[in-house]
């Protein structure tokens, strides 16, 4: 019977994964190999796939800003040997990290973070922290895997991200909806667990990026989910007071606790970024508003002063 049901839910979900399969192999920018290389022998055979992800998928030049990179490993223990990086991306993945490819004018600059093929697969379940969830069910670009395993697997976890983030979202929708509005609340109830949530009108330019992608995907999930069934042009929901009530309030404490997590990723890369106490001051600042002054001193003990600036930051009000 268990396994009967687990294959229902595998059919069910088939459609999701194909879609998620094809958007991974979908155009992506020029140029980039440089850092797949980089990568490939920096982190060697414990590297089992490379994605890119957020704005720089819409780029015509990457080499203007900071690519993003998600590298799913094997293991951290071979990821990263022995130490507190893999500790570290164990208690509360990913770690981060910077690295420059490309010669001259080709110069390229990722920000990249590293979680193990396991670590991914689970948080893509996770009920209340987003930071996977909600960013890889966006579209993505496969740059790189193994073997064709790898591959399939980065499109599973999205496929269940998809539905864990339509799951928890629908249960804030009200009356009939477009695939494209349901979205787009979505995502914007996910920037309120930002530590800066984006301006007004951001959740729908990243939705209306890539109409069809979300036309489809919300074919394949959402007629699935309690409360939910398909309408000319769109989809009714009826989630219920209780249950909405239930995800008004999951959706509070997710602000909470993703803010929290969000604040210690970011004092967790002051150790593993390039620059890190610098880049750290200067997102703490964008999020906060508060200028820190970055001293010589600090940038040899990043780690010390990380957990210094989290104090002042705490004593100023600036973090609530």
């Amino acid at each position: 019977m268990i396994r009967s049901h687990r294959q229902d839910r595998e059919t069910q979900q088939q459609g999701a994964v194909d879609l998620m399969t094809r958007d991974l192999a979908g155009p992506r920018p020029a140029g980039l190999q440089p850092l797949v290389d980089s990568l490939r022998e920096r982190h060697g055979d414990s590297l089992r796939a490379l994605v890119l992800y957020g704005s720089t998928r819409r780029s015509d030049n990457p080499r203007d800003g900071l690519v993003d990179l998600l590298a799913v490993v094997g293991d951290y223990r071979t990821a990263h040997g022995i130490g507190l990086a893999a500790v570290f991306n164990w208690l509360l993945p990913p770690n981060v990290y910077y690295l420059e490819a490309g010669a001259g004018e080709n110069r390229l600059r990722c920000k990249y973070i590293i979680i193990s093929q396991a670590g991914f697969r689970r948080r893509m379940r996770s009920g209340l922290d987003g930071y996977f969830w909600a960013r890889f069910t966006q579209p993505c670009r496969l740059l790189w895997s193994a073997d064709a395993a790898s591959a399939r697997s980065v499109a599973q976890a999205r496929a269940v991200a998809a539905e864990r983030f339509a799951t928890n979202a629908a249960g804030l929708a009200d009356g009939e909806l477009t695939a494209s509005q349901f979205w787009e609340l979505a995502v914007r109830a996910n920037y309120n667990c930002e530590l800066r949530p984006e301006p007004p009108g951001a959740a729908r330019t990243l939705i209306e990026r890539d109409p069809e992608f979300w036309d489809t995907l919300s074919a394949e999930i959402l007629p699935r989910l309690p409360g939910v069934r398909a309408a000319t042009g769109g989809y009714i929901f009826a989630p219920g007071p209780g249950a909405a009530r239930l995800a008004r309030l999951r959706w509070r404490l997710r602000r909470y606790w993703s803010r929290t997590l969000n604040i210690l990723r970011l004092f967790k890369a002051a150790g593993t970024f390039a620059n890190g106490v610098d880049y750290l001051g200067w997102k703490l600042e964008r999020h906060s508003g508060i200028r820190i002054e970055i001293t010589e001193r600090m940038r040899k003990y990043p780690r010390l002063a990380a957990w210094g600036l989290l104090f002042k930051l705490i004593r100023s009000g600036a973090l609530r």
